[in-house]
């Protein structure tokens, strides 16, 4: 099965989702360029017409005209929606990352004088389509895609998302991420970019450190760019630039967290969410030797006169299928292609910088699913759990963890197992950073996604598995074409107005209950179920005993 589809599948346990969403007006040709050409576009309506306004820079805006959006860098004819709104897609926010700008900073995109075609996503960034390949995408990937209901001046708040896959993998033409209905029902705007991945978005060398002192983190630079294109947009296309929520999911939430480490970051969104994912990064030894060391080995390129030079001249398929390619698993507890501490772009781990107060301070909602590796772990015999425990933690650690994690208290052994995975990896790491951010001035929120009542197809179990909540956040379940229920209704409501209430004014609000600031004390958090609600005691044990045997 293509990585393209893994997400979606375990999504739904349901089907597989497939690579376009057919809906009326809305074309989705994944790994399509969009093109420079004039376009007479089919696109008009009154709203879009309201989108003509000269956004300022440097570039000379386009003459005005109905269905086309002025941005910064020229004008856009997107796609008229029939259900309301319009869609911009695969949108250029800098330039393409080849040549002499692989492994360094992204660069202003050019302007354009003609009106540029928006209809149709962008190519994913280089990626394996699975463990063994294809090689997907291109390097001239550096798009966005906007949903908004009107280019007026609205000043709805912006939902900003940063995609996950484990650095490696993903993209935003997955339908997964669609934003039509989202944007639509809840009057908001929707922003989804993509960014540099693998070695292409992380690889750090002394040999590429560039004139602010930065050697990788290149992904990380692309997402900045991203949020400086909505800052200098949004409010042409009828969003507040300063009611921007930056949210990723997975590796997209990862990178959320450092962006919240990062100076230059401040002021680019005035809230975050950070979906199962840690905010600690790697120092610059352990990443060089669990990524750049062993890659650059295997390139070809390590005993190279000139390294970037050597790297540059490679294929971007060579590229991606270097070891390690880091081809993600959930429930493995070792990183590989991800933001780092390289003492410029990020100064410091975010969760230090969150507990001396140096990070870029907003309100924040932090939290994890009820089984995150559910999906990732195949079933397990009794004599394999503890195998399986070891291999991760060696025999002396490893006993330790199986005393805290008898079989004895769990229903199987494949349970036990999740239960470790997903506390040492996910739940854990989420009061880590909320205990870390909640001393400081912003509030900090944090939730416990516990649901699992929607349908599923043949002998699967339904669990609250990894990336679960975010067909119930984007209500993408028409463009994934899986079914709902009753209590799925009641949950993508409950999600909305959590999330687009946060957006809108920094602290969330649930439906019929109070979701209340995190306390440390009390161990507390918002209970994402149907009937939803506030616990005390997340996991506690659980996690001081973590706290005491690994980092956040």
């Amino acid at each position: 099965m293509s990585r393209r589809c893994m997400v979606s599948c375990a999504l739904a346990t349901f089907a597989c989702g497939g690579d376009t969403h057919d809906g009326p007006g809305v074309v989705t040709t994944s790994g399509a360029t969009a093109s420079d050409d004039t376009t007479d576009a089919a696109t008009s309506s009154a709203d879009t017409s309201a989108g003509s306004i000269d956004l300022g820079g440097e570039c000379e805006p386009a003459a005005p005209g109905p269905g086309i959006v002025v941005t910064d860098a020229g004008a856009l004819a997107g796609i008229d929606l029939p259900g309301g709104g319009f869609a911009l897609l695969g949108v250029p926010f800098a330039a393409p990352p080849t040549g002499a700008l692989r492994f360094a900073a992204p660069a202003p995109v050019a302007c354009w004088s003609d009106v540029r075609d928006a209809t149709a996503h962008g190519p994913r960034c280089p990626q394996l389509d699975g463990e063994d390949g294809p090689v997907v995408g291109d390097e001239d990937c550096l798009t966005l895609d906007v949903w908004t209901p009107a280019a007026d001046d609205g000043a709805r708040p912006v939902l900003f998302f940063v995609h996950g896959g484990g650095n490696s993998l993903g993209g935003i033409d997955d339908p997964l991420y669609d934003g039509e209905v989202l944007a639509r029902e809840l009057d908001v705007v929707v922003v989804t970019t993509n960014y540099r991945l693998g070695a292409l978005g992380f690889l750090a060398d002394p040999s590429l450190v560039d004139g602010e002192g930065i050697a990788g983190n290149w992904g990380l630079m692309d997402l900045l760019a991203a949020l400086e294109w909505t800052q200098a947009n949004a409010a042409g296309l009828g969003g507040d630039p300063d009611r921007v929520l930056l949210f990723g999911q997975s590796a997209g939430a990862v990178d959320v967290c450092a962006l919240l480490g990062v100076p230059r970051a401040q002021g680019l969104f005035a809230a975050a969410a950070v979906h199962s994912g840690t905010c600690r990064q790697r120092e610059p030894g352990q990443y060089a030797m669990q990524t750049g060391t062993p890659f650059l080995a295997a390139s070809g390129c390590a005993g190279a006169d000139d390294v970037p030079e050597c790297l540059r001249a490679l294929t971007a398929d060579a590229i991606v299928t270097t070891e390690p390619t880091g081809f993600p698993s959930v429930s493995a507890l070792s990183q590989s292609w991800g933001p780092y501490v390289d003492g410029v772009l990020l100064p410091r781990s975010t969760l230090d910088a969150m507990a001396a107060g140096t990070h870029v301070d907003v309100p924040l909602v932090i939290g994890a699913t009820a089984q995150e590796t559910a999906r990732d772990i195949p079933e397990l015999t009794e004599a394999q759990y503890v195998a399986a425990v070891e291999a991760s933690f060696g025999m002396v650690l490893g006993a330790m963890v199986l005393e805290q994690y008898p079989v004895a208290d769990y229903a199987t052994p494949t349970d036990a197992y999740i239960a470790v995975t997903s506390d040492a990896k996910f739940v854990c790491a989420a009061r880590t950073a909320a205990r870390a951010a909640a001393g400081q001035r912003s509030a900090v929120y944090r939730y416990h996604f516990a649901y699992d009542g929607y349908t599923t197809f043949g002998n699967n179990t339904a669990t609250a598995f990894h990336g679960v909540e975010l067909p119930y956040l984007f209500r993408s379940f028409a463009a994934l074409g899986l079914p709902t229920n009753a209590d799925d209704a009641v949950m993508i409501d409950q999600m909305g107005v959590a999330w687009t209430t946060f957006a809108a004014t920094g602290t969330p609000a649930l439906e019929g209950a109070t979701w209340p600031a995190y306390d440390a004390a009390l161990d507390d958090a918002a209970l994402l179920d149907v009937p939803i609600g506030t616990v005390e005691g997340v996991r506690t044990a659980q996690c001081d005993f973590w706290d005491g045997l690994l980092p956040g």
